[in-house]
């Protein structure tokens, strides 16, 4: 395994909170697995970040990315800062680690404790068989490092997920948070609703504004939300009246 940390000194941050958004690079599963990179890019969108490390691994896949102009570059997953009432360091990227994903998870966590870093959240696809509506409003459900962080995600109104398996690196990274003094929460939904999942979009960061703390403009991201088909009359006329 490989790993390569770009960063200029750590700063020196208020309250921060680490917060994990970034989807798989497998193509078959972009379309319904994308949640966390469109909610990552929507609030790099709407809020101002400065990028302050920049992480490159062998987890990430054996590709490189082939720009417009023909040249390429390594795929990497980046921090961002945004300081307000708690600063943010937003984790996204090209991509979610496919191998050595406990080792991935360490680096990033090692990055985050430097940083006084105390609650991790992380966000994206529940990985279970539970295909909802694409016209339903999401329900948000969860789990968390400790019976104190679950406690809040309830406070909150995040469904609790019980017995049942969490796999890959959105779901290790909470679990791992613990034994880095940090309480992790995972929020996650049911998949459904296909790319860009802005009802779902929407939905997660009212939920995370919310814990955290952090003001959004919500107005584009609801203008792209797809209406449901509407339902013919009884009385509309077809072949078989």
């Amino acid at each position: 395994m490989w790993f390569k940390l770009e960063s200029s000194e750590t700063p020196r941050l208020k309250n921060p909170v680490l917060l994990v958004a970034t989807s798989t690079s497998v193509q078959q599963y972009r379309a319904l697995y994308s949640q966390a990179r469109e909610l990552a890019r929507y609030m790099l969108e709407k809020m101002k970040f400065e990028r302050i490390a920049t992480l490159y691994s062998s987890s990430l896949g054996p590709e490189v990315l082939v720009r417009d102009d023909g040249t390429c570059a390594l795929p990497a997953c980046h921090l961002y800062l945004h300081r307000g009432k708690r600063d943010i360091l937003l984790f996204a990227g090209d991509a979610s680690p496919m191998d050595d994903q406990y080792e991935f998870s360490s680096v990033l966590l090692d990055y985050a404790k430097k940083a006084g870093v105390k609650e991790v959240y992380s966000v994206g696809a529940r990985w279970a068989e539970n295909l909802v509506s694409a016209f339903q409003e999401p329900e948000i459900n969860g789990f968390a490092s400790s019976s104190e962080a679950a406690s809040k995600l309830e406070k909150h109104n995040v469904k609790l997920i019980k017995s049942e398996a969490a796999p890959y690196f959105a779901s290790i990274v909470v679990a791992m948070a613990g034994s880095y003094d940090m309480e992790g929460y995972k929020l996650s939904v049911d998949h459904g609703e296909p790319a860009p999942h802005a009802r779902t979009v929407v939905r997660m960061l009212e939920v995370l504004s919310d814990m955290v703390g952090f003001q959004i403009d919500y107005e584009e991201l609801r203008s792209r939300i797809v209406a449901p088909p509407a339902m013919r009359s009884p009385d509309e006329s077809n072949i078989y009246h």
